[in-house]
């Protein structure tokens, strides 16, 4: 399905229905009925939570499961979305492709920690020889610089990890620099059923 584009709205927020017309007041110079404010739209967002601003409240590294994050446990099975949907696809100026995040029990729709859950995964997957060798010389440098950097930094920790990290190559997390930390969604475009969100990460 193709995605709907919008406007942008100052809140992140969008419009998807048409507010009705409202009836005119009587012209006449007698009191008539009076004209009833506008009808409000409904309105599809995320939850405020993940909203990109200055400060969360609250710590999450892709690198890491949402449980390792500081996020309070209460807000894991809360809606991603108002509306709940069942797809979320998630771009990034950082990243060649898009991310799909689909509603891991059905009719249920995506929940915050099922959104976080999904971006950690999608981001260990590992990175393709031939989609590494299709990015510009320069990007894929920063790719594996970036890779390496994250394996001296496992070293630290555990040499084992660092030594099966090294043989498997980079990840889709590589892609973004070494910038790791989750800062929130804007609202790109929602068709009802799917929300498209941007990524932004510091």
């Amino acid at each position: 399905m193709s995605d709907k584009i919008v406007r942008w709205a100052d809140s992140n927020e969008f419009y998807y229905a048409s507010p009705t017309n409202s009836p005119t007041s009587s012209s006449s110079g007698s009191p008539g009925p009076t004209t009833p404010p506008p009808t409000l739209p409904d309105v599809a967002t995320i939850h405020d939570i993940l909203r990109f601003k200055r400060n969360l409240g609250f710590a999450n590294d892709l690198l890491q499961t949402p449980e390792e994050g500081t996020l309070d446990s209460e807000y894991l099975d809360q809606p991603a979305t108002e509306p709940p949907v069942s797809h979320i696809s998630v771009i990034c100026s950082k990243l060649p492709f898009v991310l799909h995040i689909r509603e891991q029990k059905e009719g249920r729709g995506n929940t915050i920690g099922d959104l976080l859950e999904r971006l950690h995964l999608l981001f260990q997957e590992q990175v393709r020889a031939i989609d590494l060798e299709r990015e510009q010389p320069e990007t894929r440098k920063g790719i594996l610089d970036t890779f390496a950097k994250r394996c001296e930094k496992l070293m630290e920790h555990s040499v084992a990890r660092a030594s099966r990290e090294k043989e498997a190559g980079p990840r889709r997390i590589d892609y973004l620099g070494g910038q790791s930390i989750f800062a929130g969604f804007d609202v790109v475009s929602n068709d009802h059923d799917h929300f498209r969100l941007r990524l932004h990460v510091r």
